[in-house]
């Protein structure tokens, strides 16, 4: 099957020149995708292993758990267990809007008196997906409509459409210009339901994501961490506003979706 393709120097010489050059390659096909799929995700043994134990462990000079607070009756009471679907959210705590690793943070520093995990650890990686993976079949739902929302919303946007770094690029190019084409053996599709008529990939919906190319698990932001220092661009600090924003902005494109939390990516 023959397919457009992009690298990314083809990028920037489609952002200079307004051209697209059309090589051959190849894409992942649906096909592979079930196979690996049908296989045993590793993502899901690192939330319940990993993420569940921590859940459940005793921390801090209180000695208490996650599970002291949100365990009823055996089971996680269900605002917590459906929380993922709706973060980033505003956090009075924090009088800002914040995302659910930010949120797990404000806990352990303020209930439980310890020093939280910091946004890059495995720990909070592994907390962060076991409540995603808990939330599984819980449709997507952020906020959009008030005011510090729609702030954010338009701040993520901004960021999205940003061209910066050496190769002079930005989310909106790969995802929405050249949606429908091939990098790195993957299909380039729009972050949402549709864009411009081509099926996009609702990409919130599977994230945090077991990286096969990584073995492990990493979160949104730190997939946009792995795509901007891959585009050369400076990367963005996990949990600052830009970054927070820009997950706003690419969550609420798969707002209505399910949460197929977490997922299996390349």
């Amino acid at each position: 099957m023959k397919v457009k393709y992009l690298g990314l120097l083809g990028l920037s010489a489609l952002i200079i020149s307004g051209a697209i050059s059309e090589e051959i390659g190849q894409a992942i096909s649906p096909e592979d995708w079930k196979l690996y799929e049908e296989g045993i995700n590793p993502g899901e043994v690192f939330a319940e292993e990993v993420g569940g134990n921590l859940f459940e462990k005793p921390m801090g000079p209180k000695k208490i758990s996650c599970a002291s607070c949100h365990v009823k009756d055996g089971d996680v009471e269900e605002r917590v267990a459906t929380a993922a679907a709706y973060y980033p959210k505003y956090d009075k705590d924090a009088g800002m809007i914040i995302n659910l690793e930010q949120r797990i943070q404000i806990c352990q520093s303020k209930h439980m008196d310890m020093k939280p995990f910091s946004l890059k650890s495995k720990e909070n990686t592994a907390l962060t997906t076991y409540l995603y993976y808990l939330a599984q079949g819980t449709k997507i739902d952020v906020d959009t409509k008030s005011p510090m929302a729609k702030e954010y919303l338009k701040y993520g946007r901004y960021i999205f459409t940003l061209k910066r770094g050496v190769r002079n690029l930005s989310c909106q190019v790969c995802h929405e210009f050249a949606a429908g084409r091939v990098l790195r053996m993957q299909w380039l599709k729009p972050l949402g339901f549709e864009y411009n008529g081509i099926k996009g990939t609702t990409a919130a919906d599977h994230w945090p994501a077991f990286r096969m190319t990584k073995n492990k698990v990493q979160t949104l932001q730190q997939r946009f961490q792995g795509c901007q220092k891959q585009g050369g661009q400076k990367k963005l600090p996990l949990g600052s506003k830009e970054m927070v924003a820009l997950e706003l902005y690419v969550k609420s494109l798969s707002n209505g979706a399910e949460l197929k939390t977490p997922g299996l990516r390349r």
